[in-house]
Protein backbone atom coordinates (compact mmCIF):
# COMPACT_ATOMS: atom_id res chain seq x y z
CA UNK A 1 0.00 0.00 0.00
CA UNK A 2 2.87 2.35 0.84
CA UNK A 3 4.45 1.91 -2.59
CA UNK A 4 1.10 2.40 -4.30
CA UNK A 5 0.67 5.71 -2.47
CA UNK A 6 4.18 6.85 -3.47
CA UNK A 7 3.77 5.87 -7.11
CA UNK A 8 0.32 7.44 -7.24
CA UNK A 9 1.58 10.67 -5.70
CA UNK A 10 4.54 10.87 -8.12
CA UNK A 11 2.19 10.31 -11.06
CA UNK A 12 -0.17 13.02 -9.84
CA UNK A 13 2.79 15.33 -9.20
CA UNK A 14 4.17 14.89 -12.73
CA UNK A 15 0.79 15.49 -14.33
CA UNK A 16 0.04 18.44 -12.03
CA UNK A 17 3.48 20.02 -12.49
CA UNK A 18 3.30 19.71 -16.27
CA UNK A 19 -0.19 21.22 -16.35
CA UNK A 20 0.72 24.07 -14.00
CA UNK A 21 3.88 24.86 -15.97
CA UNK A 22 1.95 24.88 -19.22
CA UNK A 23 -0.77 27.21 -17.96
CA UNK A 24 1.71 29.45 -16.14
CA UNK A 25 3.82 29.88 -19.29
CA UNK A 26 0.70 30.55 -21.30
CA UNK A 27 -0.48 33.12 -18.76
CA UNK A 28 2.91 34.88 -18.76
CA UNK A 29 3.01 34.99 -22.57
CA UNK A 30 -0.50 36.45 -22.69
CA UNK A 31 0.40 39.00 -20.02
CA UNK A 32 3.54 40.04 -21.91
CA UNK A 33 1.64 40.34 -25.19
CA UNK A 34 -1.04 42.48 -23.59
CA UNK A 35 1.58 44.69 -21.98
CA UNK A 36 3.45 45.06 -25.30
CA UNK A 37 0.18 45.97 -27.06
CA UNK A 38 -0.57 48.70 -24.53
CA UNK A 39 2.99 49.99 -24.77
CA UNK A 40 2.94 49.99 -28.59
CA UNK A 41 -0.29 52.01 -28.65
CA UNK A 42 1.52 54.88 -26.97
CA UNK A 43 4.59 54.26 -29.12
CA UNK A 44 2.49 54.42 -32.29
CA UNK A 45 1.04 57.81 -31.38
CA UNK A 46 4.52 59.15 -30.65
CA UNK A 47 5.92 57.69 -33.92
CA UNK A 48 3.16 59.22 -36.08
CA UNK A 49 3.66 62.57 -34.37
CA UNK A 50 7.42 62.55 -35.09
CA UNK A 51 6.82 61.53 -38.73
CA UNK A 52 4.45 64.45 -39.25
CA UNK A 53 6.86 66.83 -37.50
CA UNK A 54 9.77 65.62 -39.69
CA UNK A 55 8.06 66.50 -42.99
CA UNK A 56 6.84 69.79 -41.56
CA UNK A 57 10.23 70.83 -40.13
CA UNK A 58 12.14 69.72 -43.24
CA UNK A 59 9.60 71.61 -45.34
CA UNK A 60 9.21 68.79 -47.85
CA UNK A 61 6.06 67.34 -49.31
CA UNK A 62 4.67 64.20 -47.68
CA UNK A 63 4.75 61.83 -50.68
CA UNK A 64 6.49 58.66 -51.83
CA UNK A 65 9.16 60.47 -53.91
CA UNK A 66 10.16 62.74 -51.02
CA UNK A 67 10.37 59.74 -48.67
CA UNK A 68 12.69 57.91 -51.12
CA UNK A 69 14.92 60.99 -51.60
CA UNK A 70 15.25 61.68 -47.86
CA UNK A 71 15.09 58.08 -46.58
CA UNK A 72 18.48 58.04 -44.81
CA UNK A 73 17.91 61.40 -43.11
CA UNK A 74 14.35 60.37 -42.25
CA UNK A 75 15.54 57.10 -40.65
CA UNK A 76 18.28 58.84 -38.67
CA UNK A 77 16.06 61.67 -37.35
CA UNK A 78 13.12 59.44 -36.40
CA UNK A 79 15.50 56.92 -34.75
CA UNK A 80 17.03 59.63 -32.57
CA UNK A 81 13.59 60.86 -31.53
CA UNK A 82 12.15 57.49 -30.48
CA UNK A 83 15.49 55.89 -29.52
CA UNK A 84 14.92 52.77 -31.59
CA UNK A 85 16.24 51.25 -34.79
CA UNK A 86 14.27 52.48 -37.84
CA UNK A 87 14.11 50.73 -41.23
CA UNK A 88 12.36 52.47 -44.15
CA UNK A 89 10.76 50.76 -47.17
CA UNK A 90 9.10 52.07 -50.32
CA UNK A 91 5.55 51.39 -51.41
CA UNK A 92 6.92 48.58 -53.58
CA UNK A 93 8.42 46.98 -50.43
CA UNK A 94 11.99 47.91 -51.49
CA UNK A 95 14.52 48.74 -48.81
CA UNK A 96 15.37 52.46 -48.63
CA UNK A 97 17.28 53.12 -45.39
CA UNK A 98 18.27 51.70 -42.01
CA UNK A 99 19.29 53.78 -39.02
CA UNK A 100 21.65 50.89 -38.11
CA UNK A 101 23.09 50.84 -41.68
CA UNK A 102 21.71 47.36 -42.37
CA UNK A 103 20.04 46.20 -45.59
CA UNK A 104 16.53 46.01 -44.18
CA UNK A 105 16.14 42.26 -43.60
CA UNK A 106 15.58 41.73 -39.85
CA UNK A 107 16.83 38.50 -38.39
CA UNK A 108 19.49 39.29 -35.84
CA UNK A 109 19.79 42.61 -34.12
CA UNK A 110 23.52 42.12 -33.71
CA UNK A 111 24.02 41.16 -37.38
CA UNK A 112 24.33 44.50 -39.17
CA UNK A 113 25.11 42.80 -42.49
CA UNK A 114 21.88 40.70 -42.44
CA UNK A 115 22.94 38.35 -45.16
CA UNK A 116 19.80 36.21 -44.77
CA UNK A 117 17.12 37.05 -47.31
CA UNK A 118 13.88 36.03 -45.53
CA UNK A 119 12.89 35.42 -41.92
CA UNK A 120 9.24 34.53 -42.53
CA UNK A 121 7.57 37.14 -40.27
CA UNK A 122 4.16 38.53 -41.30
CA UNK A 123 4.46 41.98 -39.75
CA UNK A 124 5.93 43.48 -42.95
CA UNK A 125 3.21 41.89 -45.11
CA UNK A 126 0.54 43.37 -42.86
CA UNK A 127 2.18 46.81 -43.07
CA UNK A 128 1.92 46.50 -46.87
CA UNK A 129 -1.83 46.05 -46.30
CA UNK A 130 -1.99 49.33 -44.30
CA UNK A 131 -2.16 47.47 -40.94
CA UNK A 132 0.21 48.00 -38.01
CA UNK A 133 1.51 44.82 -36.32
CA UNK A 134 4.38 43.45 -34.28
CA UNK A 135 6.32 40.22 -33.72
CA UNK A 136 8.54 39.11 -30.84
CA UNK A 137 11.98 37.97 -32.05
CA UNK A 138 14.21 36.08 -29.56
CA UNK A 139 17.86 36.89 -30.29
CA UNK A 140 20.50 35.16 -28.19
CA UNK A 141 19.68 36.36 -24.63
CA UNK A 142 17.50 39.22 -25.81
CA UNK A 143 13.84 39.60 -26.76
CA UNK A 144 13.23 42.17 -29.55
CA UNK A 145 9.84 43.48 -30.62
CA UNK A 146 9.68 44.34 -34.35
CA UNK A 147 6.88 46.84 -35.01
CA UNK A 148 5.83 47.49 -38.62
CA UNK A 149 3.52 50.26 -39.78
CA UNK A 150 2.54 52.00 -43.01
CA UNK A 151 3.64 55.65 -43.50
CA UNK A 152 0.57 57.56 -44.60
CA UNK A 153 0.69 60.77 -46.58
CA UNK A 154 -2.27 62.83 -47.69
CA UNK A 155 -4.93 60.12 -48.06
CA UNK A 156 -2.51 57.44 -49.28
CA UNK A 157 0.42 55.27 -48.23
CA UNK A 158 3.81 56.68 -49.18
CA UNK A 159 5.96 53.90 -47.68
CA UNK A 160 6.50 51.54 -44.77
CA UNK A 161 8.53 51.67 -41.61
CA UNK A 162 9.93 49.06 -39.22
CA UNK A 163 10.92 49.78 -35.63
CA UNK A 164 13.08 47.43 -33.50
CA UNK A 165 12.48 47.76 -29.75
CA UNK A 166 14.29 45.92 -26.94
CA UNK A 167 11.91 44.25 -24.42
CA UNK A 168 14.50 41.93 -22.91
CA UNK A 169 13.96 43.33 -19.42
CA UNK A 170 10.24 42.52 -19.51
CA UNK A 171 10.79 38.94 -20.63
CA UNK A 172 13.69 38.53 -18.22
CA UNK A 173 11.40 39.52 -15.32
CA UNK A 174 8.80 37.04 -16.54
CA UNK A 175 11.41 34.30 -16.71
CA UNK A 176 12.59 35.08 -13.19
CA UNK A 177 8.97 35.00 -11.95
CA UNK A 178 8.33 31.64 -13.64
CA UNK A 179 11.56 30.25 -12.21
CA UNK A 180 10.60 31.40 -8.72
CA UNK A 181 7.09 29.93 -9.04
CA UNK A 182 8.43 26.60 -10.32
CA UNK A 183 10.94 26.49 -7.47
CA UNK A 184 8.18 27.22 -4.98
CA UNK A 185 6.01 24.47 -6.51
CA UNK A 186 8.86 21.98 -6.26
CA UNK A 187 9.45 22.92 -2.61
CA UNK A 188 5.75 22.56 -1.78
CA UNK A 189 5.39 19.23 -3.56
CA UNK A 190 8.63 18.01 -2.02
CA UNK A 191 7.36 18.90 1.44
CA UNK A 192 4.05 17.18 0.75
CA UNK A 193 5.90 14.14 -0.58
CA UNK A 194 8.00 13.85 2.58
CA UNK A 195 4.91 14.28 4.73
CA UNK A 196 3.13 11.61 2.69
CA UNK A 197 6.05 9.20 3.18
CA UNK A 198 5.92 9.69 6.94
CA UNK A 199 2.12 9.44 6.97
CA UNK A 200 2.05 6.32 4.81
CA UNK A 201 4.61 4.70 7.07
CA UNK A 202 2.60 5.67 10.15
CA UNK A 203 -0.59 4.26 8.60
CA UNK A 204 0.85 1.14 6.98
CA UNK A 205 2.81 -0.13 9.99
CA UNK A 206 -0.29 -0.54 12.21
CA UNK A 207 -2.11 -2.17 9.30
CA UNK A 208 0.77 -4.62 8.89
CA UNK A 209 0.55 -5.39 12.61
CA UNK A 210 -3.21 -5.88 12.27
CA UNK A 211 -2.62 -8.23 9.34
CA UNK A 212 -0.24 -10.34 11.38
CA UNK A 213 -2.71 -10.37 14.27
CA UNK A 214 -5.47 -11.47 11.89
CA UNK A 215 -3.35 -14.38 10.75
CA UNK A 216 -2.80 -15.39 14.39
CA UNK A 217 -6.56 -15.25 15.05
CA UNK A 218 -7.14 -17.37 11.94
CA UNK A 219 -4.80 -19.94 13.50
CA UNK A 220 -6.83 -19.90 16.72
CA UNK A 221 -4.57 -17.64 18.77
CA UNK A 222 -6.94 -15.11 20.26
CA UNK A 223 -4.65 -13.64 22.92
CA UNK A 224 -3.07 -11.15 20.52
CA UNK A 225 -1.42 -7.88 21.50
CA UNK A 226 -0.98 -4.98 19.11
CA UNK A 227 1.44 -2.21 20.03
CA UNK A 228 0.12 0.83 18.16
CA UNK A 229 1.05 4.22 19.59
CA UNK A 230 -1.52 6.26 17.71
CA UNK A 231 -4.41 8.37 18.91
CA UNK A 232 -6.19 8.66 15.57
CA UNK A 233 -8.58 6.42 13.64
CA UNK A 234 -5.84 3.82 13.08
CA UNK A 235 -5.25 3.62 16.84
CA UNK A 236 -9.00 3.26 17.40
CA UNK A 237 -9.07 0.50 14.78
CA UNK A 238 -6.26 -1.37 16.54
CA UNK A 239 -7.97 -0.97 19.90
CA UNK A 240 -11.29 -2.15 18.46
CA UNK A 241 -9.51 -5.11 16.85
CA UNK A 242 -8.05 -6.18 20.21
CA UNK A 243 -11.49 -5.85 21.81
CA UNK A 244 -12.99 -7.86 18.96
CA UNK A 245 -10.47 -10.67 19.42
CA UNK A 246 -11.28 -10.76 23.14
CA UNK A 247 -15.00 -10.83 22.39
CA UNK A 248 -14.48 -13.63 19.86
CA UNK A 249 -12.62 -15.61 22.49
CA UNK A 250 -15.42 -14.93 24.97
CA UNK A 251 -18.01 -15.98 22.39
CA UNK A 252 -16.12 -19.20 21.69
CA UNK A 253 -15.92 -19.90 25.40
CA UNK A 254 -19.64 -19.16 25.70
CA UNK A 255 -20.39 -21.47 22.77
CA UNK A 256 -18.40 -24.21 24.43
CA UNK A 257 -20.23 -23.50 27.67
CA UNK A 258 -23.61 -23.52 25.90
CA UNK A 259 -22.67 -26.74 24.16
CA UNK A 260 -22.03 -28.37 27.52
CA UNK A 261 -25.29 -26.91 28.83
CA UNK A 262 -27.15 -28.30 25.81
CA UNK A 263 -25.84 -31.70 26.63
CA UNK A 264 -27.03 -31.23 30.19
CA UNK A 265 -30.41 -29.96 28.97
CA UNK A 266 -30.72 -32.96 26.71
CA UNK A 267 -30.13 -35.12 29.78
CA UNK A 268 -32.68 -33.07 31.72
CA UNK A 269 -35.19 -33.41 28.88
CA UNK A 270 -34.75 -37.17 28.82
CA UNK A 271 -35.06 -37.30 32.59
CA UNK A 272 -38.16 -35.10 32.41
CA UNK A 273 -39.91 -37.39 29.94
CA UNK A 274 -38.79 -40.41 31.92
CA UNK A 275 -40.28 -38.88 35.05
CA UNK A 276 -43.49 -37.93 33.25
CA UNK A 277 -43.76 -41.45 31.90
CA UNK A 278 -43.10 -42.88 35.31
CA UNK A 279 -45.57 -40.57 37.08
CA UNK A 280 -48.28 -41.39 34.56
CA UNK A 281 -47.49 -45.05 34.64
CA UNK A 282 -48.03 -45.24 38.39
CA UNK A 283 -51.62 -43.90 38.51
CA UNK A 284 -52.51 -45.85 35.39
CA UNK A 285 -51.20 -49.04 36.99
CA UNK A 286 -53.20 -48.34 40.16
CA UNK A 287 -56.35 -47.52 38.19
CA UNK A 288 -55.90 -50.63 36.08
CA UNK A 289 -55.33 -52.79 39.20
CA UNK A 290 -58.44 -51.59 41.00
CA UNK A 291 -60.52 -52.02 37.88
CA UNK A 292 -59.29 -55.61 37.64
CA UNK A 293 -60.18 -56.19 41.32
CA UNK A 294 -63.70 -54.86 40.75
CA UNK A 295 -64.08 -57.12 37.78
CA UNK A 296 -62.85 -60.15 39.72
CA UNK A 297 -65.08 -59.44 42.77
CA UNK A 298 -68.05 -58.84 40.50
CA UNK A 299 -69.02 -55.91 42.69
CA UNK A 300 -69.92 -58.27 45.60
CA UNK A 301 -67.93 -56.43 48.31
CA UNK A 302 -69.50 -53.00 48.76
CA UNK A 303 -66.69 -51.79 51.03
CA UNK A 304 -64.04 -52.82 48.47
CA UNK A 305 -66.14 -51.27 45.70
CA UNK A 306 -66.31 -47.94 47.53
CA UNK A 307 -62.58 -48.02 48.28
CA UNK A 308 -61.68 -48.88 44.66
CA UNK A 309 -63.87 -46.11 43.23
CA UNK A 310 -62.32 -43.55 45.62
CA UNK A 311 -58.83 -44.69 44.63
CA UNK A 312 -59.63 -44.55 40.91
CA UNK A 313 -61.11 -41.07 41.36
CA UNK A 314 -58.05 -39.81 43.26
CA UNK A 315 -55.57 -41.19 40.74
CA UNK A 316 -57.65 -39.76 37.87
CA UNK A 317 -57.54 -36.33 39.52
CA UNK A 318 -53.78 -36.64 39.93
CA UNK A 319 -53.42 -37.45 36.25
CA UNK A 320 -55.68 -34.53 35.35
CA UNK A 321 -53.56 -32.12 37.39
CA UNK A 322 -50.40 -33.47 35.77
CA UNK A 323 -51.83 -33.00 32.26
CA UNK A 324 -52.97 -29.46 33.11
CA UNK A 325 -49.48 -28.59 34.34
CA UNK A 326 -47.91 -29.88 31.11
CA UNK A 327 -50.41 -27.93 29.05
CA UNK A 328 -49.64 -24.79 31.04
CA UNK A 329 -45.95 -25.16 30.22
CA UNK A 330 -46.65 -25.30 26.47
CA UNK A 331 -49.50 -22.80 26.56
CA UNK A 332 -47.40 -19.86 25.24
CA UNK A 333 -46.37 -21.84 22.19
CA UNK A 334 -49.73 -23.35 21.40
CA UNK A 335 -52.07 -20.46 22.20
CA UNK A 336 -54.24 -19.41 19.27
CA UNK A 337 -56.12 -16.60 20.98
CA UNK A 338 -55.23 -13.10 22.13
CA UNK A 339 -54.11 -12.97 25.73
CA UNK A 340 -55.14 -10.01 27.91
CA UNK A 341 -57.36 -8.35 25.31
CA UNK A 342 -57.69 -4.58 25.74
CA UNK A 343 -58.22 -1.39 23.79
CA UNK A 344 -54.93 -0.77 22.01
CA UNK A 345 -54.15 2.73 20.68
CA UNK A 346 -52.40 1.33 17.65
CA UNK A 347 -51.34 4.73 16.29
CA UNK A 348 -49.30 5.34 19.43
CA UNK A 349 -47.92 1.79 19.46
CA UNK A 350 -46.67 2.06 15.85
CA UNK A 351 -45.29 5.57 16.34
CA UNK A 352 -43.47 4.54 19.51
CA UNK A 353 -41.98 1.46 17.83
CA UNK A 354 -40.74 3.59 14.91
CA UNK A 355 -39.07 6.01 17.29
CA UNK A 356 -37.45 3.18 19.25
CA UNK A 357 -36.09 1.54 16.06
CA UNK A 358 -34.73 4.87 14.78
CA UNK A 359 -31.52 4.32 16.76
CA UNK A 360 -30.79 1.08 14.95
CA UNK A 361 -31.86 2.57 11.58
CA UNK A 362 -29.51 5.54 12.06
CA UNK A 363 -26.64 3.08 12.42
CA UNK A 364 -27.07 2.14 8.76
CA UNK A 365 -28.09 5.65 7.57
CA UNK A 366 -31.65 4.44 7.03
CA UNK A 367 -34.54 6.86 7.52
CA UNK A 368 -37.93 5.69 8.82
CA UNK A 369 -40.70 7.69 7.16
CA UNK A 370 -43.97 7.60 9.11
CA UNK A 371 -47.40 8.08 7.57
CA UNK A 372 -49.57 7.19 10.54
CA UNK A 373 -53.25 8.01 10.75
CA UNK A 374 -54.12 9.27 14.21
CA UNK A 375 -56.53 7.83 16.76
CA UNK A 376 -56.75 4.25 15.47
CA UNK A 377 -57.84 1.85 18.22
CA UNK A 378 -58.06 -1.94 18.05
CA UNK A 379 -59.09 -4.66 20.48
CA UNK A 380 -56.04 -6.82 21.09
CA UNK A 381 -52.80 -7.14 23.01
CA UNK A 382 -50.56 -4.05 22.85
CA UNK A 383 -47.34 -5.93 23.72
CA UNK A 384 -47.88 -8.48 20.97
CA UNK A 385 -48.83 -5.86 18.38
CA UNK A 386 -45.75 -3.82 19.32
CA UNK A 387 -43.70 -6.99 18.81
CA UNK A 388 -45.16 -7.25 15.27
CA UNK A 389 -44.05 -3.69 14.35
CA UNK A 390 -40.61 -4.14 15.94
CA UNK A 391 -39.99 -7.41 14.07
CA UNK A 392 -41.08 -5.97 10.70
CA UNK A 393 -38.91 -2.86 11.13
CA UNK A 394 -35.99 -4.98 12.29
CA UNK A 395 -36.22 -7.11 9.14
CA UNK A 396 -36.43 -4.01 6.91
CA UNK A 397 -33.32 -2.57 8.56
CA UNK A 398 -31.43 -5.87 8.34
CA UNK A 399 -32.23 -6.58 4.71
CA UNK A 400 -32.63 -3.02 3.38
CA UNK A 401 -30.10 -0.94 1.50
CA UNK A 402 -27.87 1.45 3.41
CA UNK A 403 -28.90 5.13 2.94
CA UNK A 404 -32.39 3.99 1.87
CA UNK A 405 -35.82 4.82 3.36
CA UNK A 406 -38.31 2.62 5.18
CA UNK A 407 -41.92 3.78 4.84
CA UNK A 408 -44.41 2.87 7.57
CA UNK A 409 -48.10 3.49 6.84
CA UNK A 410 -51.05 2.97 9.18
CA UNK A 411 -54.64 3.71 8.26
CA UNK A 412 -58.17 2.45 8.82
CA UNK A 413 -60.43 1.50 5.96
CA UNK A 414 -64.02 0.51 6.76
CA UNK A 415 -63.62 -2.13 9.49
CA UNK A 416 -60.05 -3.08 8.65
CA UNK A 417 -56.82 -1.68 10.02
CA UNK A 418 -53.92 -1.65 7.52
CA UNK A 419 -50.24 -1.58 8.46
CA UNK A 420 -47.73 -1.35 5.59
CA UNK A 421 -43.95 -1.54 6.00
CA UNK A 422 -42.05 -0.89 2.77
CA UNK A 423 -38.27 -0.93 2.27
CA UNK A 424 -35.82 -0.50 -0.58
CA UNK A 425 -33.42 -3.41 -0.45
CA UNK A 426 -32.18 -6.65 -1.96
CA UNK A 427 -35.62 -8.22 -1.87
CA UNK A 428 -36.59 -11.87 -1.32
CA UNK A 429 -36.20 -14.49 -4.06
CA UNK A 430 -39.55 -15.67 -5.42
CA UNK A 431 -38.81 -19.33 -4.69
CA UNK A 432 -38.31 -18.53 -0.97
CA UNK A 433 -41.40 -16.40 -0.31
CA UNK A 434 -43.56 -19.40 0.59
CA UNK A 435 -41.14 -20.51 3.34
CA UNK A 436 -40.34 -17.29 5.16
CA UNK A 437 -43.04 -17.83 7.83
CA UNK A 438 -41.61 -21.18 8.89
CA UNK A 439 -39.82 -21.22 12.23
CA UNK A 440 -36.02 -21.21 12.07
CA UNK A 441 -36.03 -20.46 8.32
CA UNK A 442 -33.57 -17.74 7.29
CA UNK A 443 -32.43 -16.28 3.97
CA UNK A 444 -28.64 -16.27 3.96
CA UNK A 445 -27.02 -13.58 1.85
CA UNK A 446 -23.63 -12.01 2.69
CA UNK A 447 -24.42 -8.45 1.57
CA UNK A 448 -27.29 -7.81 4.01
CA UNK A 449 -26.77 -5.08 6.63
CA UNK A 450 -27.05 -7.70 9.40
CA UNK A 451 -27.08 -11.47 9.39
CA UNK A 452 -27.96 -12.10 13.04
CA UNK A 453 -31.20 -13.87 13.91
CA UNK A 454 -32.60 -17.36 14.23
CA UNK A 455 -35.51 -17.18 11.80
CA UNK A 456 -38.28 -16.88 14.40
CA UNK A 457 -39.35 -13.28 13.78
CA UNK A 458 -41.78 -13.68 10.89
CA UNK A 459 -43.12 -16.91 12.38
CA UNK A 460 -43.95 -15.07 15.63
CA UNK A 461 -45.45 -12.16 13.63
CA UNK A 462 -47.75 -14.51 11.72
CA UNK A 463 -48.87 -16.27 14.93
CA UNK A 464 -49.73 -12.92 16.54
CA UNK A 465 -51.61 -11.72 13.45
CA UNK A 466 -53.48 -15.02 13.27
CA UNK A 467 -54.49 -14.69 16.94
CA UNK A 468 -55.85 -11.22 16.11
CA UNK A 469 -57.83 -12.78 13.21
CA UNK A 470 -55.71 -10.82 10.76
CA UNK A 471 -53.84 -11.45 7.54
CA UNK A 472 -50.27 -10.81 6.49
CA UNK A 473 -48.96 -10.67 2.95
CA UNK A 474 -45.43 -10.08 1.66
CA UNK A 475 -44.64 -8.81 -1.84
CA UNK A 476 -41.00 -8.64 -2.83
CA UNK A 477 -38.90 -8.07 -5.94
CA UNK A 478 -35.19 -8.77 -6.02
CA UNK A 479 -32.95 -5.67 -6.13
CA UNK A 480 -36.04 -3.45 -5.67
CA UNK A 481 -37.46 -4.03 -2.21
CA UNK A 482 -40.06 -5.68 -0.01
CA UNK A 483 -43.54 -4.60 1.08
CA UNK A 484 -45.28 -6.21 4.08
CA UNK A 485 -49.05 -5.67 4.24
CA UNK A 486 -50.85 -6.46 7.51
CA UNK A 487 -54.63 -6.31 7.75
CA UNK A 488 -56.46 -6.77 11.06
CA UNK A 489 -60.23 -6.92 10.63
CA UNK A 490 -63.03 -6.34 13.18
CA UNK A 491 -63.10 -4.12 16.20
CA UNK A 492 -61.12 -1.38 14.43
CA UNK A 493 -62.55 2.09 14.79
CA UNK A 494 -61.64 5.74 15.08
CA UNK A 495 -62.16 7.43 18.40
CA UNK A 496 -64.49 10.39 18.38
CA UNK A 497 -64.09 13.49 20.50
CA UNK A 498 -67.25 14.79 22.08
CA UNK A 499 -67.63 18.37 23.30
Amino acid sequence: MRYKLIIGFLFIFCIGYAAMSFYLNKAVVNTNNNMIKRSLLSFQKELLLHIDQYFELEDISMDAISLENHANNFAEKISSKIEARIIVYSNEEDFLADSANANGIILNYEDLDNKNNDIGYDDFKMAAENTSSFVVVPVQNKYLVVYSSPVLGVGERIGMIRCVLDYSEVFSSSKDLLKMINTLILIIFGTIFLFMLLLSKRVSEPIEKLTEATKEIAEGKFDVKIDVNSHDEVGELAESFVKMSKQIKQQIDMIAFDRDNLKKLEGFRKAFFDNVTHEMKTPLTIISGYCQILIDQNFQDSQLLHKSIKKIKKESENMNKMVLQLLEVSKEKSSKSVKNTEEVYLSQVVDSACRDMKIKADKYKIAIERKIEEDIVIMGNSDELRRVVINLLDNSIKYGDVHANITVKLFAEEKDCHLIVEDKGKGIPTDKLDRIFKRFYRIEQPDFAETEGCGLGLGIVKEIIDKHHGEIQIVSKEQIGTTVWVKIPQNVYKTETFV
